[in-house]
């Protein structure tokens, strides 16, 4: 990670974070959320423009060549406005808050997410990425800045933008709060679980798998809840053969996936989703949390179904983690991005990388490339395995960029490649893994995507999790060493002498004060560590991180938790909650299954109430859209075991 060297970077070059690092150079007057930032906007009498993104965000850098990084447009900006950089990885919570905002205003929001505020941090216009020029019937970034600016200055026109704030934040905080506030009058029982089930066959791709159309994202959560409703069932006599359609499901939507181009085959570990139905076309970018969650999900399926072809695609991905995402001292990185340099691996010469970034350019091949590496025999069993065209591969192309390339997967399986060729089984599956490794090799000479070194205590501690249950699937030591160091890394390096836990460790600083989804995968973490051995150490850490997590986030008037702690920060407009099971299981969901397991080992009350209550708050949203909450359902399940509602479930 490197720090801005330019005479002319502004006072992000003294920030960690990669996204503002990456932002330091720009002649925009950029400053982190913070005093200085909100002191001067009130000084000057100026709106607040709040730019969010993160360090891999494709749209994020689009937006920054073409609108940031110009200084007729920085200019106008700084004239303009007091422009604020955030790093959405970093402060979930602003996220959480700002994207509400902007999706009640247009319907919809992603990444980058740019947000005008009144000097008070309220919101009131905004958007995700606005063109350097106006076209497609979109205002060009410097007509927006403008014509807020203008609006600001008019003293009519800034009451209507004060009106809108108010309004704005009105709704925004019923929406964060309206599904924990009328909390349900009726116990939350097993049926609960059941119509989340139904939800997710209703939306269930029975061709490709998943439960959704383009994009398509993986969504672990909801293959681990369809994995725990199969095993729920099983004890159910009544019921036990309606669990196998859950299952298939699970299983169908994993083989699809890790066929797919969402995959990377040769050197492991998954992209973040699919553009396309059939996960052929990913969007490149990895991120840890995604790949952490993937592995246990693969590794369930595997001790259901046999199959060994998911353990092999788990080992692979962790190998991808400790090969390429992991520091020296033990924590896990965050992210490698998307784009990179593209280099031609065919040319004669030595070849240089050229050009711009582009998508996808360490991942994708020319069948040019490939001949040139493999001899005649390889390329041909190789290039018929992964679906390798003479022209490309990829059908789904709007914009032409993976023209005349090829993303690989698995087009046919081994059996087949074997019965069209000739060929015995055991020789083409030798064929495909020697090429591949002969292939990763000479892909290593690309420059590679851009990586995120920041350090997650939430992300590392998904991480730990996926390596105590390797540990115990596969039956391998070393998984269980990366764990505790790992843990040892976040003990040592991201809590202070006062005991308090922070979110994040980058270039040998920690800072931003740790939320509720931090302690809550943490503690998970260490119950993940001490139920697999009993060392007590882990047991006492989880006990400790558990009552410290309860005493800063809990709400003891509604139930559930809330994102941040009540004095966390004083700029904050709301104490945001974290309630959808999205990419990421909610704070809210792992908290309370937390709360249940400590109940069990340790049975203190206090645990028990926390859980009890967090169920009883969520039950009215649960009944109105069960899907949100995979995770909290099956934290339901366990704490149903508990009250004798239930029928017994694996633990």
């Amino acid at each position: 990670m490197t720090v801005s060297q330019s005479a002319n970077a502004n006072r992000l070059k003294h920030e960690k974070s990669p996204y503002l690092l990456q932002h330091a150079d720009n002649p925009v007057d950029w400053f982190a959320w913070g005093d200085a930032a909100f002191e001067k906007a009130k000084t000057e009498n100026k709106p607040v423009l709040v730019s969010i993104g993160y360090a891999t965000c494709h749209w994020c850098h689009v937006m920054a060549d073409e609108s940031f990084s110009d200084p007729e447009t920085a200019r106008i900006m700084n004239e303009n406005l007091v422009n604020i950089k955030i790093d959405r990885e970093e402060r979930p919570d602003l996220d959480q808050i700002y994207i509400t905002a902007v999706s009640a205003l247009t319907g919809s929001a992603g990444w980058p997410l740019n947000v005008f505020l009144t000097p008070e941090a309220k919101p009131f216009f905004g958007g995700t990425y606005f063109p350097t020029r106006q076209r497609f019937g979109m205002a060009s970034w410097k007509q927006v800045v403008e014509s807020v600016g203008r609006a600001w200055q008019d003293p009519e026109q800034r009451q209507k933008l004060l009106t809108s704030a108010e309004n704005i934040t009105a709704a925004v905080k019923a929406h964060l709060q309206e599904m924990e506030a009328g909390a349900g009058q009726n116990r939350p029982d097993k049926t609960l679980m059941d119509a989340a089930a139904a939800g997710f066959a209703e939306n269930y791709d029975p061709e490709a798998g998943g439960f959704s159309r383009a994009p398509k994202f993986p969504m672990p959560a909801v293959l681990r809840f369809l994995l725990f409703y199969y095993r729920l069932l099983r004890f159910d006599n009544d019921r036990a053969q309606n669990g196998q359609k859950f299952l298939d499901m699970a299983v169908h939507t994993l083989s699809q996936i890790s066929r797919g181009g969402v995959y990377d085959h040769l050197g492991g570990g998954f992209h973040r989703y699919a553009t396309d139905n059939a996960w052929h076309v990913p969007h490149f970018e990895k991120m840890l949390y995604d790949n952490a969650q993937m592995i246990p999900v693969l590794l369930e399926a595997y001790e259901i179904t046999g199959d060994i072809r998911f353990a092999r695609i788990a080992g692979q991905t962790l190998d991808y983690i400790h090969r390429d995402m992991t520091h020296e001292l033990g924590g896990f990185y965050s992210a490698e991005d998307a784009d990179s340099y593209p280099l031609d691996l065919s040319a004669s010469d030595s070849p240089a990388p050229g050009g711009h970034k582009t998508e996808g350019a360490f991942y994708v091949w020319e069948k040019s490339e490939i001949d040139s590496i493999l001899d005649k025999d390889e390329s041909g069993i190789f290039c018929r395995y992964y679906g390798v065209g003479q022209n490309g591969n990829v059908k789904a192309d709007p914009s032409g960029e993976f023209s005349g390339k090829n993303i690989l997967y698995e087009a046919r399986s081994i059996d087949a490649v074997a019965r069209e060729t000739g060929m015995e089984e055991k020789a083409v599956e030798s064929i495909v893994r020697q090429a591949a490794e002969k292939l990763r090799t000479a892909r290593n000479r690309r420059p590679r995507p851009f990586r995120d070194e920041k350090i997650l205590v939430e992300w590392n501690a998904l991480m730990i999790s996926a390596l105590v249950k390797a540990s115990r699937i596969l039956g391998d030591e070393a998984y269980l060493d990366r764990a505790r160091k790992a843990v040892d890394f976040i003990l040592t390096r991201m809590v202070s002498q006062d005991g308090r836990l922070y979110r994040r460790w980058a270039d040998g600083q920690r800072a931003v004060f740790a939320m509720a989804g931090d302690y809550a995968m943490l503690v998970q973490a260490l119950l993940d560590l001490y139920e697999h051995n009993l060392d007590p150490v882990y047991l006492r850490e989880a006990r400790q991180m558990g009552a410290v997590m309860l005493d800063l986030f809990f709400d003891d008037k509604q139930g559930g938790f809330f994102m941040t702690a009540a004095e966390q920060d004083k700029h904050l407009i709301m104490r945001p909650r974290d309630l959808t099971d999205n990419v990421i299981p909610a704070a809210n969901s792992v908290a309370a299954q937390n709360c249940v397991r400590l109940f069990r080992i340790t049975d203190e009350q206090r645990f028990y109430e926390a859980a009890q209550k967090t169920f009883q708050a969520s039950e009215k949203r649960l009944r109105q859209n069960p899907q949100t909450a995979p995770r909290l359902l099956s934290a339901l399940g366990r704490f149903l075991e508990i009250q004798g509602d239930s029928v017994d479930a694996p633990s």
